[in-house]
C-alpha cells in the first residue's frame, strides 16, 4: 500500500528532524519540513501531501493558524496542530480551521501515531460523507426537475385527451362497469351523443344498455363480466338511435380504475356507410365473378406480392389444377422459372406505372410450345395506389403457328426462287405458275415471263402432268412436304413440293424446286465401283491373315503339350495367345469396314438409327432423350452403326454414376450439329488426343475409327467436346444441304 505523504512545518530544527524521524519509523513518508507559514503554503503547492503536522507558533510573518487558512483555501488537506501551550484563546481559535487534531509537546511516538490514524480516518470518513451528501442533492435536484416535468406533462395530457375527448368523430362512453349501477353512463363526448340523436344530458341520464337493440340484452352481462375479468373486447353489433333508427356499429371497450373506481371505458364508431359498401362491393363481386367464370379466356388477380388472389375456372383449366390449389401461391410457383421470372417482372412494372401492359407469352412444356396474348390491368384504391394487377390471358397459339407457318414458307419460297443451281417455282393448288426462276425457265425452253400465269400441267406431257397433279395434291391433303425423283429431261432430278400455308393454315399454294443430281449420281457410282476394289482387296487381306492365324494357333497348341512346366516359356505363349486374339478382332473389324462405302449414300432418319442402335444394346437403367425426330441426314447406309458405337462407348466407359444419355440438335454456321451428350465420368484431355485413331482404346479401339470414316464419306465430322470428369460430348457437324426436316409432328 502506498504510504501516507505528510508536511511537517515546525521553526525548531532540532524538533523538526526529530520528527521527520519519528515519522519515517512509522511508515510514512515526509514529504518536507518547513520552518515558516509562507514556505509551507508553497511546499503545500507544490506537492500536496495527505496530512500537515503545523506548529501554532512559526517564525515569519504568519502563524501556523494563518497558513493552515491560506492552505485550507486551496487544498482539502487534514491539518493537526503542534504546540507547547494549552492557551483557551489559541485553542480557540486553531478551532476556527476545523484542525483533525492537537499534539501537545513534548510528544511521544505513540501518541503521535494514533493522532495520525485518528485524523486520517476522520478526514476519509468526512470526504465519503461529503460526497455521499453531494449525491443526495443531486439527486433531490434530478427527482424535483422530474417532479416539475411530471407536473407539466401531466397538466399537457389532461388538456391534450380532453381535447381528443371532445373532439373525437367518435363515440366515447364511459360507464359504470359493476354495481347497482352497472352500465349508467357517467361520461359522453359530442360525436357520441350526435351518432345516437341524444343530447350530453340526455345520455347522461341513460343506461348503455338503453342504445341495444333488443337481442344485444341477452350477451350484455357476459360483455360485463369479460371487462371486469380484464379482457378487452370488442366487434360489430346495431345500436337505436333517438328516433327508433337502427343502425351498425363497429365498438371497442375495455376497464377503466380512476380513484379507486371502475368504468368502462367504450370507443364506438358508426360504420353505416362501411356496410353499405361492402354490401356494394358484395354485389359487385357476384356480378364481377359470374362475368369471369362465363368468360372463355383464363383471368386472374394477383396481389402486390405476386400471390394469386383470384382465378376464374378457364386458368385453373389451363394450368391443370384445383382452384383451390392455385389461390393464395405465388403466381412464379405455377409456371416454369423463365416464364415466372417475366411474368413478375411485368407485374412489377404494372404495380410501379400504375399503367396497363400488353405482352405475348411464348410457353414451352416438353415438345409443345403455345403462345399467350396477356392483358395486364392495375386495380387501384381511392387514394389511387395500385393493390393489385387483373390479369386476362387469351390463347394465341393457332394464330402464332399460322403466322410462323406462313412466315416459314415464305421464307422456303424465297430461298428456292434464289437458289442458283436448283429450278425453282411457285403455284396455286390449281397449277397456275406465280413465280419461277431462269433455271426452270430454261428447262421449258422459255422464258420467266411467259412461264408465269401459265398451267403447269399443259406443260408437261400428260402422264407426267398426271403424276405431278398426284404429287400436288398429296401436299395440299397431307400439309407436308414430298419428293420424288424426275427422268423427263434425260437425268435425274430431285424433286421437291413444299405447302404454303396462308394465315388460317390453309394451302393455298406449293412451290416446286429440282435440282439436277447427275454429277452427284455419277459419284456415287465411282466411289460405290472404287469400294467393291477396296472391299476385294481387304477379303484377300483378310483371307491371308486368318491362314496364318490358323497356323499360329495350332503351333501355340503344340508348344504347350511339349513345354511341360516351364514357366517362363508358358508366359511367352500366353503373350502370342493376347496377339493371336487382337489378330481375330482386327479381322471381325475388317468385315465392318468391307461394307463402307459399297452402297451409295441415302437420307438416313437420325430417329430410326437411334432406336435401332437403343433395342441392340444392354441400357440397364440409363435414360435417353433424344430430340431428332424427323431429323435426315445423307449419309452412308452404315450411318446407324455411329450411334451405336457412340451409345455403346458412354454405356462401357461412363461409369457408375452415369443416368442419362441425350440427343440433340442446334444449328451452326458450318451446318446442323447433333450432340450425343451423357452424365457421366468424361474422357480426360490425354485420351482426346487419340481417341479416333485405330486401336485406341481399352477394347478393340475400332469403333470411333470406324464412325469417323463412316461420317467422312458424305463430309460429316464428328469431334469431342465434353469436360472431364462432367461427362462425354460427341458433336456430329453435318453440312448444310446434307440435312433436312420431313415435316414430321
Amino acid at each position: 500500500m502506498e504510504k501516507k505523504a505528510i508536511l511537517i512545518v515546525e521553526d525548531e530544527q532540532i524538533s523538526a528532524l526529530d520528527l521527520r524521524e519519528t515519522l519515517t519509523t512509522l511508515g510514512y513518508r515526509v514529504t518536507g519540513i518547513a520552518n515558516t507559514g509562507e514556505k509551507a503554503i508553497v511546499m503545500a503547492d507544490t506537492e500536496v501531501p495527505d496530512l500537515i503536522l503545523m506548529d501554532i507558533r512559526l517564525a515569519g510573518n504568519l502563524s501556523g493558524i494563518e497558513a493552515a487558512e491560506k492552505i485550507l483555501e486551496k487544498h482539502n488537506i487534514p491539518i493537526i496542530y503542534l504546540t507547547a501551550y494549552a492557551d483557551p484563546e489559541l485553542v480557540e481559535k486553531a478551532k476556527q480551521t476545523r484542525p483533525y487534531g492537537y499534539i501537545i509537546k513534548p510528544y511521544d511516538e505513540r501518541g503521535i501515531r494514533t493522532e495520525i490514524e485518528i485524523a486520517l480516518h476522520k478526514f476519509e470518513l468526512d470526504q465519503d460523507l461529503k460526497r455521499e451528501l453531494a449525491n443526495l442533492e443531486q439527486r433531490i435536484q434530478e427527482r424535483t426537475t422530474d417532479l416539475a416535468r411530471a407536473n407539466e406533462a401531466l397538466k399537457k395530457s389532461e388538456v391534450r385527451y380532453r381535447l381528443l375527448f371532445e373532439r373525437s368523430g367518435e363515440g366515447i362512453f364511459i360507464f359504470e362497469a359493476e354495481g347497482e349501477n352497472q352500465g349508467k353512463i357517467v361520461e359522453v363526448n359530442t360525436s357520441g351523443a350526435a351518432m345516437h340523436g341524444y343530447s350530453i344530458e340526455e345520455l347522461l341520464q341513460m343506461m348503455i344498455t338503453d342504445l341495444d337493440v333488443p337481442e344485444n340484452l341477452v350477451a350484455a352481462p357476459s360483455r360485463f363480466k369479460a371487462i371486469l375479468n380484464g379482457e378487452w373486447i370488442g366487434g360489430e353489433m346495431h345500436h337505436i338511435r333517438k328516433d327508433g333508427f337502427v343502425f351498425p356499429i363497429d365498438f371497442q371497450e375495455g376497464l377503466l380504475e380512476l380513484d379507486g373506481h371502475r368504468y368502462v371505458f367504450s370507443v364506438i364508431r358508426d360504420i353505416t356507410e362501411r356496410k353499405k359498401a361492402e354490401e356494394k362491393l358484395r354485389t359487385s363481386k357476384e356480378q364481377y365473378s359470374t362475368l369471369a367464370e362465363a368468360a372463355l379466356d383464363p383471368i386472374f388477380i394477383i396481389g402486390r406480392d405476386d400471390t394469386v388472389l383470384y382465378v376464374n375456372t378457364q386458368a385453373a383449366r389451363m394450368l391443370n389444377l384445383p382452384v383451390e390449389q392455385i389461390v393464395g401461391k405465388p403466381r412464379k410457383s405455377l409456371f416454369p422459372p423463365d416464364i415466372a421470372n417475366e411474368q413478375v417482372k411485368n407485374l412489377h412494372t404494372v404495380f410501379n406505372t400504375g399503367k396497363p401492359l400488353r405482352s405475348e407469352t411464348e410457353i414451352q412444356y416438353g415438345n409443345s410450345k403455345f403462345w399467350q396474348d396477356n392483358s395486364l390491368v392495375p386495380l387501384k384504391d381511392k387514394t389511387g395506389n395500385v393493390t393489385s394487377v387483373l390479369g386476362i390471358s387469351r390463347d394465341n397459339t393457332d394464330r402464332k403457328r399460322a403466322e410462323n407457318a406462313l412466315r416459314e414458307s415464305e421464307a422456303n419460297t424465297k430461298a428456292l426462287l434464289n437458289a442458283p443451281k436448283e429450278s425453282a417455282m411457285l403455284i396455286d393448288i390449281d397449277g397456275i405458275v406465280i413465280a419461277a426462276n431462269e433455271t426452270v425457265a430454261e428447262r421449258f425452253g422459255t422464258t420467266v415471263d411467259s412461264l408465269i400465269g401459265k398451267n403447269i400441267y399443259v406443260l408437261l406431257p400428260q402422264d407426267l402432268a398426271s403424276a405431278r397433279k398426284g404429287w400436288i395434291d398429296k401436299v395440299v391433303n397431307s400439309k407436308k412436304p414430298v419428293q420424288f425423283i424426275d427422268l423427263r429431261f434425260g437425268r435425274p432430278i430431285d424433286n421437291r413440293i413444299y405447302p404454303i400455308l396462308d394465315a388460317q393454315g390453309n394451302v393455298t399454294r406449293v412451290a416446286i424446286s429440282g435440282q439436277d443430281i447427275s454429277e452427284r449420281k455419277q459419284l456415287e457410282d465411282a466411289l460405290t465401283r472404287t469400294n467393291k476394289k477396296l472391299n476385294l482387296l481387304s477379303s484377300i487381306t483378310r483371307h491371308d491373315i486368318r491362314n496364318q492365324l490358323h497356323t499360329l494357333k495350332a503351333y501355340l497348341e503344340l508348344s504347350k503339350e511339349s513345354l511341360g512346366d516351364t514357366a517362363r516359356i508358358l508366359e511367352y505363349i500366353r503373350k502370342e495367345e493376347r496377339a493371336a486374339n487382337a489378330i481375330e478382332l482386327q479381322i471381325v473389324f475388317t468385315k465392318e469396314y468391307e461394307n463402307l462405302g459399297v452402297n451409295a449414300p441415302a437420307w438416313q432418319n437420325v430417329d430410326t438409327s437411334v432406336k435401332e442402335s437403343l433395342a441392340a444394346l444392354p441400357m440397364r437403367d440409363i435414360r435417353v432423350s433424344a430430340e431428332v425426330i424427323g431429323l435426315e441426314a445423307y449419309a452412308d447406309p452404315l450411318f446407324g452403326k455411329v450411334f451405336y458405337n457412340l451409345i455403346d462407348n458412354a454405356l462401357r466407359y461412363g461409369g457408375p454414376k452415369m443416368t442419362t444419355i441425350r440427343i440433340f440438335t442446334k444449328e451452326s454456321e458450318k451446318g446442323l450439329v447433333i450432340s450425343v451428350e451423357d452424365d457421366g465420368t468424361g474422357i480426360s484431355a490425354e485420351d482426346k488426343k487419340h481417341l479416333f485413331e485405330r486401336g485406341f482404346g481399352h477394347c478393340t479401339g475400332l469403333g470411333l475409327f470406324l464412325s469417323r470414316d463412316i461420317l467422312s464419306i458424305t463430309g460429316i465430322k464428328i469431334t469431342e467436346t465434353g469436360e472431364p470428369g462432367k461427362g462425354a460430348r460427341f458433336e456430329i457437324t453435318v453440312p448444310k444441304g446434307a440435312y433436312r426436316l420431313t415435316g414430321a409432328e
